[in-house]
């Protein structure tokens, strides 16, 4: 087992890189603890467990439209009959869903109870799992009620990825590519990253994966240092982010956020380009080479309309990133640095999502 160590401001956790199913075993057996595991990871895992008492399992739907409220509801009435009060554990499996819920209840519950989170899904485990962030939505309001609240442990077993559907996969690598493009060398090393990336989707190779998870986990800490709450540098990773989060929005979530993400990226080289900021030819490069094999992998989720700028527009000035009366969008510069700005402009929406409406042919 290989274990890399989280150091941030609320305590340090560990990231335990695990070779098979084993150790659910120890996991489960800790006391007063109470497993939340979403439907579809429940059908396909069901004999990790097997051996658990039902009232310490529960088990909920866990898709984008449950980031609510009432889910959180739901699961405090569950836990405070039971719970051992503040020596209570939360051990969460799942996708990103279930970090975003289990963590804000964690983090609410008896102001703090002990949480043990199991990534199910490429994304989480590349990069949703180790950033302290906890959200639900509200009304049109993505990821708008949260909290910062770190795991006590968290457990990777890429054999979960064996039963993962297409879709979810493709979603994370959108954030994998984001990093190899944020990484210190990235220009330098941009060749190299694109064969990964190309290998990693064609290919699955656990070990690949794996070696590819834990450099996208230490790339993601080197924004993170020193800037846990998202004030700084760590604004950076939002890269793509302005735009994916409201195509998915638009969407209906029916656009992965790894997509999102792809296309977002697409969108503000575009606006980079524009603006002189990013070379052409390296601008054309990246999207052909390294963005839209990856988003047209998944062109059937997309739509034309998702593209109307009113809809984009009234779904960014939503944006819970934004800190002034502009528009925020991260850009990247022609060493691929990346700069946040507050002025983006409505004419440079419309002309981006036109460029990126074109360019996937939709």
């Amino acid at each position: 087992m290989k274990t890399i160590t989280i150091p941030t401001r609320l305590g340090s956790f560990p990231v335990h890189f695990v070779d098979n199913f084993q150790f659910a075993d120890e996991v489960l057996k800790i006391p007063h603890s109470v497993v939340i595991v979403g439907k579809n990871v429940n059908r396909l895992y069901k004999r990790l467990f097997r051996k658990l008492p039902q009232e310490r399992l529960l088990v909920l739907p866990m898709e984008e439209q449950h980031k609510t409220l009432d889910t959180v509801m739901a699961i405090y009435k569950r836990l405070l009959p039971f719970s051992a009060k503040r020596n209570l554990t939360i051990i969460s499996f799942g996708g990103g869903v279930n970090q975003d819920i289990t963590g804000f209840v964690a983090s609410t519950i008896y102001r703090g109870a002990n949480w043990i989170y199991v990534p199910t899904t490429l994304l989480a485990m590349a990069d949703s799992a180790i950033g302290l962030k906890t959200s639900i939505n509200f009304k049109d309001y993505k990821n708008v009620i949260g909290t910062f609240y770190p795991p006590s442990a968290i457990f990777i077993n890429v054999d979960f990825l064996d039963t993962l559907s297409a879709p979810d996969y493709a979603s994370g690598i959108g954030e994998i590519v984001k990093f190899y493009l944020m990484k210190p060398d990235g220009l330098k090393n941009l060749d190299k990253s694109i064969r990964t990336i190309d290998t990693l989707r064609d290919t699955k190779d656990k070990a690949l994966v794996r070696r590819v998870i834990e450099q996208s986990i230490r790339i993601k800490l080197g924004y993170m240092k020193g800037d846990e709450f998202d004030r700084g540098k760590r604004n950076l990773l939002n890269y793509g982010h302005e735009l994916g989060h409201a195509l998915e929005s638009v969407s209906g979530f029916r656009i992965p956020h790894g997509t999102g993400v792809l296309i977002g990226m697409l969108f503000a080289n575009y606006v980079s380009c524009e603006r002189k900021w990013l070379d052409r030819s390296l601008f054309s490069y990246i999207n052909e080479r390294l963005l839209l094999p990856n988003i047209l992998a998944r062109r059937r989720a997309l739509q034309k309309f998702y593209f109307q700028p009113t809809h984009i527009i009234d779904r960014m000035k939503k944006d819970k990133k934004r800190t002034s009366e502009g528009l925020v969008l991260v850009l990247p510069r022609k060493d691929l640095t990346l700069v946040k700005v507050g002025d983006l402009t409505i004419q440079e929406i419309a002309k981006g999502l036109t460029f990126a409406r074109q360019t996937l042919k939709l």
